[in-house]
């Protein structure tokens, strides 16, 4: 029996996308009629079922099993311990398993008990870079960042393979381990039925972020923004952040005359999130600053989310955001924000160009459907037998314009 195992360490119902992204993917190797095992740890009770249809906004599924694991004492983590035990029994019963995780904590751990069954394999999703470090800044560089930059020289290459989230990390780990196996695939979307109240949603003249509120999200340029667009009458909706960091942003809003212009909210749970960009938003919002990290590593979740619904995009010009948004996206320099509000308004005054647009991003989010992703996937594990030799010809030219920034 074939079985996929995904193994994820925070705890259900975690604030922001790591859990949610972790089940999305489970659930799309159950969608694609696969036995399959999340793991995941739990800090609070709750009733599973429920918080899938009512926090997570999804539907149980046959083939998807969750383990939700609480911590116990020790120096191993408890998911960790349950989840190698049942992929060994598995194993033990002869059936075909297809681990994945994005936690190189227990990497070690599949990768050891894969020594005792061969016939287990050992996919890693990374999520970073740390092969090298030295585009790290110099608050981040530190004891942790060393032990994790040797963790993943150790046992990455030791994986039967590796999904990357952009070409360029792709390239970045490829030419560190010329001969493992290594794709890449953004991260998914999912299938809504298509808004038939398209202009009813552009009449509401509402742009929002989704995400944590870091300088290097865009943090600044959303408050610039917000003035810009307040002229126009068009809000600006951030949902994003702890409760103390949303008082003190909204404070801070208010103080600058935004008030009724720009709204901060915390992280809410998907299903609500959900709802609120189906209905009551216009546009989405990528303002993601020109970082390293930003412009090579990361998949932008929002972007998915939003394209999902059919929302155009407003989206800064970098590598990782065109990737997903391709010719939907609507891109601007990440450091003028009067870019980024002439694309805003532009859109909500023409109904033709903004109908254009709702159903160019309805169209790309289908080829990024979450199921699809693990189609794949499963299709890059039954190929992984042929080596990879070495680079392309795209795979050198990558590297050359990623070194230029270290």
């Amino acid at each position: 029996m074939q079985r996929v195992v995904w193994i994820n360490k925070s705890n259900w119902r975690k604030p922001g996308p790591i859990v949610y992204m972790g089940l999305l993917n489970a659930l799309a190797f159950a969608e694609n009629g696969l036995a399959t095992d999340f793991f995941v740890g739990s800090d609070k009770d709750s009733d599973t079922e429920a918080d899938l249809t009512d926090f997570y906004g999804l539907q149980t599924h046959q083939y998807l099993n969750i383990h939700r694991i609480p911590d116990t004492a020790g120096w191993q983590r408890s998911v960790y311990k349950e989840a190698i035990a049942k992929i060994a029994l598995y194993c033990g019963k002869g059936d075909e398993v297809l681990a994945l995780t994005r936690e190189l904590g227990v990497l070690a751990l599949l990768l050891k008990l894969r020594k005792k069954f061969p016939k287990l394999k050992v996919i890693y999703e990374a999520h970073d870079y740390y092969l090298s470090i030295r585009h790290l800044k110099k608050k981040r560089f530190s004891l942790s960042s060393i032990r994790r930059q040797w963790s993943e020289r150790i046992l990455i290459p030791k994986a039967d393979g590796l999904i990357c989230l952009t070409e360029h990390q792709r390239a970045l780990y490829q030419q560190w381990f010329p001969k493992l196996a290594i794709i890449a695939l953004s991260l998914g979307c999912l299938d809504f039925p298509l808004q038939p109240l398209v202009e009813q949603r552009r009449l509401k003249r509402r742009i929002a972020y989704i995400g944590h509120l870091h300088s290097y999200k865009g943090l600044e340029l959303i408050f610039e923004l917000a003035g810009y667009l307040k002229t126009a009458n068009i809000e600006l909706h951030s949902f994003g952040g702890n409760e103390t960091q949303v008082l003190a942003l909204q404070e801070r809003a208010d103080k600058e005359g935004l008030t009724g212009a720009l709204h901060f909210r915390p992280f809410i749970e998907p299903r609500v999130l959900h709802e609120i960009l189906d209905n009551d938003i216009s546009i989405g919002l990528v303002p993601l600053q020109d970082t390293f990290y930003s412009r090579y590593l990361t998949c932008p979740v929002k972007a998915l989310d939003f394209i999902a619904h059919g929302l155009p995009t407003i989206a800064s010009e970098i590598p990782s955001v065109r990737e997903v948004l391709r010719e939907t996206g609507f891109y601007c320099d990440s450091k003028k924000v009067s870019e980024f509000a002439d694309n805003t308004i532009a859109l909500l005054d023409d109904a033709d160009a903004y109908l254009l647009a709702t159903k160019a991003s309805y169209s790309r989010s289908h080829e990024l459907q979450w199921r699809l992703r693990a189609k794949r996937i499963l299709e890059f594990v039954e190929g992984m037998c042929i080596a990879i030799l070495g680079f392309f010809e795209h795979d050198l030219f990558v590297v050359a314009e990623i070194e230029f920034w270290l």
